[in-house]
């Protein structure tokens, strides 16, 4: 019989300290303006505690960006079955992540653009890639190959990230709607 192995409590506890004070300092202020002592502090945990669990800042930003953005997904209502076709299946559903990632865009801006940003970025992208796999409206397609999905997911995650750019300066950017069509039409031509 396999003993499942129970994490220990007081590591859970500390690692999730330190990943919610990473997360409310990247709301006050950029990456390189944080440094480890101050997560530590925010945290109230000791610096060697800190190394327990990450290596370096990078990796307790990405841990605080792919967190936030899991609390952004957990309880979305998946796409229902819309008789006009994918685009009016999943504009409502992007509407959604795009009003709770604008609400967050400064933090998620400042995640990527910290040293954790190419490990969060690939960590966004695998996540992506997963629930896109997952989605019943998109069964039909889900025998194809991990390329396909993390080619869908990486583009998906560069426009948003593109997205997440121009709110932060004002500017405009693709509509739900937009990215909704990008999907009926890369979805109608891999039929």
């Amino acid at each position: 019989m396999r003993k499942t192995r129970r994490e220990n409590p007081l590591a859970v506890r500390s690692r999730t300290a330190l990943v919610e004070a990473a997360t409310g300092l990247l709301d006050e202020r950029k990456a390189a303006e944080i440094s480890i002592k101050d997560v530590v502090e925010a945290a109230g945990v000791s610096r060697p505690t800190f190394y327990q669990h990450f290596p370096d800042l990078g990796a307790v930003f990405a841990a605080a960006g792919l967190m936030r953005l899991e609390q952004s997904f957990a309880d979305l209502e998946p796409p229902s079955q819309a008789p006009d076709g994918l685009q009016s299946a999943f504009a409502p559903v992007l509407a959604v992540i795009a009003d709770r990632m604008r609400e967050h865009a400064v933090f998620y801006h400042r995640v990527h653009a910290s040293p954790g940003g190419p490990a969060y970025h690939a960590q966004v992208v695998a996540f992506s890639a997963q629930r896109l796999r997952r989605e019943p409206l998109l069964q039909p397609w889900a025998g194809r190959d991990e390329v396909f999905w993390e080619f869908l997911a990486a583009g998906l995650v560069w426009v948003i990230n593109r997205q997440l750019a121009a709110w932060c300066t004002g500017e405009p950017g693709p509509t739900e709607a937009d990215l909704a069509g990008v999907f009926d039409f890369v979805f109608r031509t891999t039929t």
